[in-house]
């Protein structure tokens, strides 16, 4: 009688307390990427092997990932490398998460957080369009 193939794990909410949620900022080079949880501490992780072998799979900034912390013990010498990412989230996973209600605050609802540059800007425009609501009403009368 053939094996059955084991069933994958699931990455539903909630995770076991060695997994963290984190939103990925930007690839650091032999498979390594820069990642953020939801408390905005930033970690160096890796990509699994097993990850690594699926040949379709595109790791793209401002995805979503699970990732499992390696365990540190009093011998670590305080290396880079902190984990390794096990899952990539999709469309679905993400809509999966927001509909059980479990998706972080800290993320929000727009996965890319705006820069210092870009909130200048948009408090700029804001009081622009102030200014020129008031022009207006001074017109009107």
């Amino acid at each position: 009688m053939p094996k059955r193939p084991p069933t994958p794990p699931s990455f539903s909410p909630p995770l076991p307390p060695d997994q963290h949620l984190v939103h990925l900022l930007s690839p650091q080079g032999s498979n390594n990427w820069l990642c953020q949880d939801t408390e905005g501490t930033e970690r160096l992780v890796e990509v699994t092997s097993k990850l690594r072998r699926i040949k379709s799979l595109i790791i793209m900034r401002g995805d979503f990932a699970i990732i499992s912390l390696f365990p540190s013990g009093p011998e670590d010498k305080g290396g880079r490398l902190v984990g390794e990412i096990i899952h990539v989230l999709d469309k679905g996973d993400i809509k999966d998460w927001k509909k059980a209600g479990a998706w972080p605050e800290g993320f929000g609802e727009t996965p890319v957080p705006a820069t210092a540059d870009q909130e200048d800007q948009q408090s700029n425009s804001e009081d622009e369009d102030d200014d020129e609501a008031e022009d207006d009403d001074e017109d009107g009368q």
